[in-house]
């Protein structure tokens, strides 16, 4: 679960130039709370540049092979003659989250395929700061309101705080209530070096799984439960990369037209506005990213799985036909 929050106020310049990070873009990664440093400790890697590297390299790697494949279909590249498998793996699994047979297809498929595009350059992303906890920046006043201090003016005196009212939800808030790996976004559509946008992911308190690719995948593996830090900084990463375009919500989720979370939000909006619903593009390209399984039912199956379920009723059994699937 993820949820966004949008404040802007003025700010002094905060330079990110010193802190790019290994790619192309400059982000800074927790220079003044340092509540990153725990992720290269966790990912065993030797230093946190090391750990940030392969952070972005999985992010675009996900983004890029979603995007590939949906780019062989559409080509006729992958067909059911090519392999009649892989094109039921891609073409069921965008179903799932997009609704395949939609009256206004090819537009929603553009604003997909956009989508990942984008994000298979998300580390060229300027003028962003990335935390791994949100405890530093935030104290409540006597009225038990939650004040907001931007990282670079947490050692100013008088430095001017955000009110962000009682129900504010942090990190360690979110985590009292069992809520992990979650993240959030605060920051104007068009960051600058004076006034970034910022990206927190409450990592601090959940640092078991750093990379995807590090995570077993079992048959009946929801993809709720398939997740990582990576993924819940590919899901905030689509509010930075497509501020206009991505839906967000103040209100956990429920919000009329606000973005939706989880395998379930994603249903909630399928047929609607899947394509601008974060949770929507990344479960896609998560469950893309597991080549060795299938995802249309949302929990992972093997193709023997597959070929159980669609050869028990008449409707499976003329899939297995239309699309010349073999038994495995």
């Amino acid at each position: 679960m993820s949820w966004r929050k949008i404040a802007s106020v003025a700010v002094a310049t905060l330079s990110l130039a010193s802190v790019a990070n290994a790619q192309n873009g400059n982000i800074a990664w927790d220079p003044v709370g340092n509540t990153c440093d725990d992720l290269a400790k966790a990912a065993g890697a030797p230093d946190l540049q090391t750990a940030v590297k392969k952070v972005w390299q999985e992010i675009e790697s996900m983004a890029s092979n979603a995007l590939d494949l949906l780019n062989k279909v559409e080509s006729g590249v992958l067909t059911t003659q090519s392999d009649p498998w892989e094109f039921y793996r891609v073409v069921a699994t965008y179903d799932t989250f997009f609704d395949y047979s939609h009256q206004d297809g090819q537009n929603r498929l553009t604003k997909v395929k956009n989508a990942l595009s984008d994000m298979s350059q998300a580390s060229k992303q300027d003028n962003v700061y990335i935390a791994c906890d949100d405890d530093f920046m935030y104290q409540t006043d006597s009225n038990g309101h939650v004040m907001w201090q931007q990282p670079h003016l947490v050692n100013v005196p008088n430095a001017p705080l955000l009110d962000m009212g009682p129900d504010k939800m942090t990190c360690k808030s979110a985590n009292q209530q069992g809520k992990a790996l979650i993240g959030y976004r605060s920051g104007d559509q068009a960051p600058t070096p004076s006034d970034p946008c910022y990206v927190v992911v409450c990592a601090i308190y959940q640092l078991k799984n750093v990379y995807l690719d590090s995570l077993p995948v079992q048959s009946g593996v929801s993809l709720d439960d398939y997740k990582s830090f990576t993924t819940t900084l590919f899901h905030e990463w689509l509010h930075v990369m497509q501020p206009k375009i991505m839906r967000g919500d103040m209100s956990g989720g429920t919000a009329a037209g606000g973005e939706r979370y989880g395998v379930s939000g994603t249903q909630q909006v399928r047929s609607d506005y899947s394509p601008e619903n974060p949770d929507s593009i990344t479960l896609f390209a998560v469950a893309l990213a597991a080549n060795q399984w299938f995802w249309g039912t949302t929990q992972a199956e093997s193709a023997q799985d597959v070929w159980n379920r669609l050869d028990s009723d008449a409707a499976g059994k003329q899939v297995i036909q239309n699309l010349k699937l073999t038994k495995p």
